[in-house]
């Protein structure tokens, strides 16, 4: 697993977004709060999507939105709950990943510890940022 600890620059998340990137678990407390550093990257990577999103539903609910990247699909997970059977659906759009993929998962609240179970399918594919 890959682990960066210092990456606030957008430059450094968009760095670690490779043509093989297939998804991106961002575990959030407050998806919504625009002066987080992550938002505007994510929302960069999505085409503005993340925004879009967050306007039409407001709810602090989990989310999944569906982007593009290299011209391949994008899933990006935004958990600011942990709902097994949510992560378990999220997980399952990825029974075709490859080895070579990779599924970006930025933490920062330590939720990653208590999706062990969930992730155990696609573990080998997650390239953790704290």
């Amino acid at each position: 697993m890959f682990s960066n600890k210092n990456s606030n620059e957008m430059s450094d998340l968009i760095k670690l977004v490779t043509p093989l990137t297939r998804g991106i678990i961002w575990l959030v407390k407050d998806a919504s709060n625009t002066s987080n550093p992550r938002y505007n990257q994510i929302d960069y990577l999505l085409d503005g999507l993340l925004t879009a999103n967050l306007k039409a539903a407001s709810d602090s609910s989990n989310k999944v939105i569906f982007g593009q990247n290299f011209n391949q699909p994008l899933l990006v997970m935004i958990v600011n709950e942990i709902k097994s059977n949510e992560v378990q659906s999220f997980v399952s759009l990825f029974k075709d990943l490859g080895p070579e993929n990779d599924i970006l998962v930025i933490d920062e609240w330590d939720g990653l510890s208590k999706l062990k179970i969930e992730l155990e399918e696609i573990h080998s594919n997650l390239k953790v940022v704290k």
